[in-house]
C-alpha cells in the first residue's frame, strides 16, 4: 500500500497543495521551490506516519506551509 501512496497519492496531494498555495498570492520562483520542498517532505512524513487520506494530506500540507510563512514573516527578536 505504501508504494501506491508514494507513487499516486503523495504526488497528487503535493500538486493540489501547491496549486492552492500559489492562489493565495504572487510568489517568486525561489519561494515556490522552497514551498514545494517543504510540502513534499511534510506529506511524505505524514504518509510514513500512516496517513492515507489525500484531502487530509493536502490540508495538513497547506497548514504547514502557512505556518512556515508566518514564522518567516515574524519579527526577529
Amino acid at each position: 500500500m505504501t508504494d501506491v501512496l508514494e507513487t499516486a497519492v503523495a504526488p497528487s496531494a503535493i500538486e493540489w497543495a501547491m496549486e492552492t498555495f500559489e492562489c493565495f498570492r504572487e510568489r517568486d520562483h525561489t519561494e515556490l521551490v522552497q514551498a514545494r520542498k517543504a510540502v513534499t517532505e511534510h506529506i511524505f512524513g505524514l504518509i510514513a506516519a500512516g496517513e492515507t487520506d489525500e484531502q487530509r494530506l493536502v490540508v495538513s500540507g497547506l497548514t504547514h506551509l502557512k505556518s512556515l510563512e508566518r514564522q518567516a514573516e515574524a519579527p526577529k527578536r
